[in-house]
């Protein structure tokens, strides 16, 4: 029942996912932890070769060592999207390592939880942009030579001829400004035009947001409230993301995300002060922790 209500349609036939990847190169990035580590480990338990991306070496090492185990293949990338220079390097070893793409699971990402009126919204922006914007879409840029290839049809396949860009984006980047989510909401939501935009312009590549809801991992740990909501565990989050792999789709979504975003354009002044009663609602009961 809990998955029925939250989670968007998701590949949950291994055997589909294998036919779509198998003895082909898939870049994950933020596939140290929570849902990249998970989508990478189930893209290597289909049988493709699995390009790990994110700054942290030994953890993305301990992530190459399951893919592994479990009989797959893992090429191991440190790289930290706020730096150009490292995003070009990494860019570089890629095409060296695979000259043909099949995928990319653009997932990595920072998220910063503080209200814009507190602490230095400016710096926050400026930071959530670098990583989640600018860092993702400079990366996609240098791996041009990789992506929109045919990759051959000596293996059966769902995608055909060329590549396919799946951004790993959030409900929350859909629809009304939430308190203190606005840079994060924001960066996302930027992303996901920006993405959308180049797709169209970029021939034989073909672009999948996936509006994911909310997911049991390490970025939603320090938010107390969430401890009692529903969430996706990020195995079943992993199941979601590899939707596009089998299935032509460009967007993949909660059933009730579009009631959500009709909301916000009909009625957006209800769907505010809702926020901001749930926002001083939480406020209280963190002043009383």
């Amino acid at each position: 029942m809990r998955r029925a209500l939250l989670s968007p349609p998701a590949c949950r036939d291994l055997r589909a996912l294998r036919a779509a990847v198998a003895g082909r190169a898939v870049l994950v990035t933020g596939a140290s932890s929570g849902v990249g580590e998970a989508t990478a480990l189930r893209l290597g338990a289909a049988g493709a070769t699995v390009l790990l991306l994110a700054r942290r070496e030994a953890r993305l090492r301990e992530v190459a060592a399951q893919v592994e185990g479990a009989g797959g293949r893992a090429v191991v990338i440190p790289a930290d999207l706020s730096d150009p220079a490292s995003v070009d390097g990494a860019a570089r070893v890629v095409l060296a390592t695979a000259p043909v793409l099949t995928g990319v699971v653009s997932n990595a990402g920072r998220s910063v939880r503080r209200r814009a009126l507190d602490g230095a919204p400016r710096a926050d922006l400026e930071r959530l942009l670098t990583v989640n914007v600018t860092g993702p879409a400079r990366l996609l840029l240098g791996l041009r030579p990789a992506l929109g290839q045919s990759v051959g049809q000596s293996v059966g396949q769902s995608l055909g001829a060329g590549s396919v860009v799946v951004n790993v984006s959030s409900v929350s980047a859909r629809h009304v400004g939430a308190p203190r989510w606005g840079a994060y909401q924001s960066s996302k939501a930027a992303f996901d035009l920006w993405m959308q935009a180049a797709m169209t312009e970029w021939p034989g590549v073909r672009g999948a947001s996936v509006y994911l809801p909310l997911v049991r991992t390490p970025m939603i740990a320090p938010t107390r409230a969430y401890r009692f909501l529903p969430a996706l565990s990020a195995a079943e989050a992993a199941e979601v993301v590899t939707l596009p792999f089998v299935r032509r789709v460009v967007r993949v979504a909660p059933w009730w995300l579009p009631g959500a975003e009709v909301a916000g354009i009909v009625c957006p002044g209800i769907l505010a002060r809702g926020l901001a009663w749930a926002e001083r609602i939480e406020a209280r009961l963190e002043r009383r922790a």
